[in-house]
């Protein structure tokens, strides 16, 4: 499949619950707040990260003609929501957390308000990118402070995912 789009990465539920929401007509705005429910043992806080790429995301978003012929050819979608999909751009509106901020369990540090249907096809890459960022970031920033005066030193790159281009 040549000429992917990001907005193919998510979750197959994601473009059945928007399917479905489009067909039910609840196409009216919806708030998705992105938060962490619990924190880890030892951990008293976490960094916000990730948000320059989810805006970046979100205003490239859209399906590919390969994207659709892909979506199409798994079977499943009527001919209408793929071609909603077609025109499909996100216009809804990202309150966040500025990068580097300090927040805590139940805490948003994110919220989308947009259309259902869009609100749900972001979700799923919107929480890709937040959980991955924020989790060095915060481990990062518990090292210096660990560190102290001390120089830091780190081989995290070798366990890290792959660089996204």
């Amino acid at each position: 499949m040549s000429d992917v789009s990001d907005a193919l990465l998510t979750d197959l539920y994601e473009l059945t619950m928007a399917q479905a929401y489009v067909a039910q007509g609840m196409t009216d705005e919806a708030v998705f707040e992105f938060f962490v429910r619990k924190l880890p043992p030892c951990r008293n806080f976490f960094l916000a990260a990730g948000l320059e790429q989810v805006l970046t995301y979100l205003e490239e978003f859209h399906f590919t003609e390969s994207d659709l012929e892909w979506l199409a050819g798994r079977g499943g979608f009527t001919p209408a929501f793929l071609d909603g999909l077609r025109t499909m751009r996100f216009t809804g509106d990202v309150h966040a957390l500025p990068e580097g901020s300090i927040f805590f369990a139940n805490e948003p540090i994110l919220r989308i308000t947009a259309p259902l249907p869009q609100a749900q096809l972001v979700e799923t890459r919107i929480m890709n990118l937040l959980n991955f960022q924020t989790m060095v970031a915060s481990k990062a920033y518990r090292s210096v402070l660990a560190a102290g005066n001390a120089p830091l030193i780190d081989f995290g790159l070798r366990r890290a995912h792959r660089a996204e281009t």
